[in-house]
């Protein structure tokens, strides 16, 4: 956001802007920008693959030789590509027959998997930066079908209630942010935790009273905020 907002201010202050930073900007205007919007409006994990879609169809106004340069960079860090991640968007998705389709699909890989707790490798599949929704973001054909972590606690009865009924609800769990902010704040936290105690027990504990603290006293006062009235 920081370089965004710098090269924003130069291209202001410029009166001829170079045709780089014309597509910087642009890019900025019509990408960045709406993206960032979305990501902060909404900000669970569940709405990660909608966040990837968006991205992708935002970025299809650049011509083809930004799009060599562009694709390859979203296909690297299409994390949220993956078909796990893509059944959860669609078992939260508002339509109803979105919702239907990823439950079904939860309950064939649970009829397919000999173990569903084994350690499974994560690979970003190959994206179709031509789909048409999110749904469509991969070959499901082509792809290991896993399911999500956050499902695993819902037992059979209740997935299979929801589809028989006709009106799959929206599936509630902990919403766990989508983006990298929250995640970076969590490794500084772990990492100063590492640096001050031993043992996983005092790490924890050491996490939740600065978490406490925090929501506690939010801020700080620094000496600026001080003022000597003079009488």
């Amino acid at each position: 956001m920081t370089t965004a907002n710098r090269l924003l201010r130069l291209y202001v202050a410029s009166d001829e802007p170079s045709t780089s930073l014309v597509s910087l900007v642009t890019y900025i205007i019509k990408v960045y920008v709406p993206l960032w919007f979305s990501i902060k409006s909404k900000p669970s994990c569940k709405d990660g693959a909608l966040h990837l879609f968006r991205m992708i169809e935002l970025s299809r106004y650049l011509p083809e030789d930004l799009r060599r340069i562009v694709d390859p960079v979203i296909q690297r860090n299409g994390f949220f590509g993956h078909p796990e991640n893509i059944l959860l968007s669609m078992i939260t998705d508002q339509r109803l027959h979105i919702r239907e389709l990823g439950l079904r699909r939860i309950l064939k890989v649970r009829t397919q998997t000999n173990a569903p707790t084994a350690l499974r490798r994560f690979v970003v599949p190959q994206l179709d930066f031509d789909a048409n929704d999110y749904v469509e973001l991969i070959n499901w054909q082509d792809v290991e079908i896993t399911e999500p972590p956050l499902t695993v606690s819902i037992s059979d009865d209740a997935i299979k209630l929801f589809v028989a009924n006709g009106s799959a609800p929206v599936v509630d769990f902990p919403r766990f942010p989508c983006h990298t902010q929250a995640v970076e704040r969590c490794v500084k936290l772990v990492t100063e935790s590492s640096a001050n105690v031993c043992s996983a027990e005092a790490r924890d504990g050491f996490i939740r009273t600065r978490v406490a603290a925090r929501a506690t006293m939010p801020c700080f006062n620094t000496k600026a905020d001080y003022c000597v009235q003079l009488a």
